[in-house]
């Protein structure tokens, strides 16, 4: 009897470990194929509609975005910055200073270059405020034929602890395509 009250606590204390919900990512071409990049399965693209309304009062606003009903976003912008992955080192340094300065009650996880898929890719990790709230914020970039992409995931920070390791996962998988969309 013993043991078979031990067997169903373990059985609960596993259950209970584990997460939620399972974020399932499938593979998408993005930029006019110039990217390729897991996203989250479910994720529609917002309509210019409202990428219009949200950014009605931004300087610029990107060139797509995925969403979940606007809970959770993952924004590109394929820039006309010139980038080259030399360039990468030089763009994560300045968007560091940038950023640090811009957002001062931000709270810093990271920022940096990374190799992913033999290709540098800079990434800025932090927490800011906005609009009365907290929003867990990934920013990572490469260079994109000669161009510099921008890519930003966004999320409440309650939402922080099962979205980050997807938005980590999402990064890992970026890979410019270098033929495409010329």
């Amino acid at each position: 009897m013993k043991s078979t009250l031990l067997l169903c606590f373990l059985g609960l204390l596993l259950m209970a470990a584990r997460p939620t919900s399972e974020i399932e990512l499938i593979k998408k071409h993005v930029l006019s194929e110039r990217v390729e990049i897991l996203i989250p399965k479910g994720f529609e693209v917002m309509s210019e509609q409202q990428m219009d309304f949200n950014y009605a009062k931004a300087q610029s606003r990107p060139s797509v975005i995925f969403t979940n009903n606007n809970l959770v976003s993952l924004a590109f912008n394929y820039s006309d910055n010139e980038a080259d992955q030399e360039m990468v080192d030089v763009y994560a340094t300045t968007f560091a200073k940038t950023y640090h300065k811009q957002y001062k009650d931000a709270t810093w996880f990271g920022d940096g270059v990374k190799n992913i898929n033999n290709h540098k890719v800079g990434f800025l990790e932090f927490m800011k405020p906005e609009m009365g709230h907290q929003v867990y914020t990934l920013v990572f970039f490469t260079d994109v034929q000669g161009k510099l992409m921008i890519c930003t995931f966004n999320c409440a920070d309650r939402q922080k602890p099962e979205w980050e390791p997807v938005a980590k996962q999402i990064m890992l998988s970026v890979k410019a395509n270098a033929e495409a969309g010329k």
